[in-house]
């Protein structure tokens, strides 16, 4: 493959044929060309490394760019490309950094040391392995709290939590009187992710296709699809909580099925902290809600059974007919959000 760039900008040329991954290069000139003056976009893109230099490949074609200082690119890894007019004709890249859809956790637990390998559980719950570390790996052992840092995707064990032991104690005091106080408080969950299950997976139906993250219920066309929100982890500040009222936002109904006339939607609380391997486990529910034909977002009630599956981790699924469809978190960021009022 031939190709050459000019280093201030991303005009470039490829001999026929030439492929990256089996799909043929082609130059965003026709995008470039669309840019004002004082233009200025941003896109997602992938760093790729020809055995002499780094290149942005945004769309399929490489684009040479400038990289922030410092950054650490990966092979295949996933870069946000900002590029711009530079008043001279000609368009500029810059790689602003690499992203990832969840923010890597910046400390763990040791689960267990091997010869040259330390596998440990992060902060957001997931189990990691690296072979990077400070010290000897002697000086780790299961169960230590430690600090991470992280290069691109792999992590660096940048050293234990030390534990601060408390004073001595002195003379016990007397137990103070108990006098019970009623507390209560309001949790918000933002979904972190929303989506449609059917024709044998997630996001491969209409507008849920692409990282769309649509959601839809009901059968259509001989499939049959479910929709989901999810919310992360377990909520700390709901543990041992009594739930009194559980409020959800229904984004805007899609333009799909008999968007016209009114619709039955079938609410229920699911199991799954993220995207599950197959359909999520609806445990709580149905809970009917009606849709007015071309819905307008909108907060209802959902019963308070629902709570402790959410505060334990779970989420909110719609299944069942009739075929309808709503917008997710892509389109609206509060779609699915939840608002719960506890007590103790």
């Amino acid at each position: 493959m031939e190709h050459d760039a000019r280093k201030l900008g991303l005009t470039a040329r490829y001999s026929v044929g030439s492929t990256l991954g089996g799909c043929r290069l082609v130059a965003l000139s026709k995008t470039l060309a669309a840019l004002p003056p004082d233009g200025f976009r941003v896109e997602f893109g992938t760093a790729y490394w020809d055995g002499g230099e780094w290149w942005a490949n945004v769309r399929g074609s490489l684009l040479m760019a400038r990289w922030m200082d410092p950054i650490q690119p990966q092979q295949g890894g996933k870069i946000v490309v900002a590029i711009m007019t530079d008043g001279m004709g000609l368009s500029t890249a810059l790689v602003l950094g690499a992203y990832t859809d969840q923010p890597r956790p910046s400390t763990g637990s040791v689960l267990t040391v091997g010869v040259d390998e330390i596998v440990f559980s992060g902060d957001d719950g997931g189990t990691y392995a690296t072979k990077w570390f400070i010290g000897p790996i002697s000086g780790y052992a299961p169960g230590d709290p430690v600090m991470l840092s992280w290069d691109a995707t792999r992590a660096t064990i940048i050293g234990e939590i030390p534990v601060i032991a408390p004073p001595p104690a002195g003379d016990p005091l007397p137990p103070p009187v108990a006098v019970p106080v009623e507390q209560s408080g309001q949790e918000t969950l933002v979904a972190t992710a929303s989506d449609t299950w059917g024709v044998g997976g997630w996001g491969r139906w209409a507008g849920s296709t692409n990282g769309g993250e649509q959601v839809y219920s009901g059968s259509y066309a001989g499939q049959t699809m479910t929709g989901s929100w999810f919310y992360g982890a377990p909520r700390p500040a709901l543990a041992g909580k009594t739930i009194t009222r559980v409020q959800f936002r229904v984004p805007d109904r899609l333009e799909v099925g008999s968007n016209n006339s009114a619709a039955t939607m079938h609410v229920y609380a699911h199991t799954s902290q993220y995207r599950p391997g197959g359909d999520v486990g609806r445990s709580v529910g149905p809970f009917d809600v009606v849709l007015a034909a071309h819905q307008d977002p909108a907060w209802i009630d959902l019963p308070t059974s629902f709570g402790a599956v959410i505060a334990a981790g779970g989420g909110i699924s719609i299944a069942g007919d009739p075929y309808i469809g709503l917008n997710g978190r892509r389109k609206d960021p509060d779609s699915g959000k939840l608002l719960i009022d506890w007590k103790i």
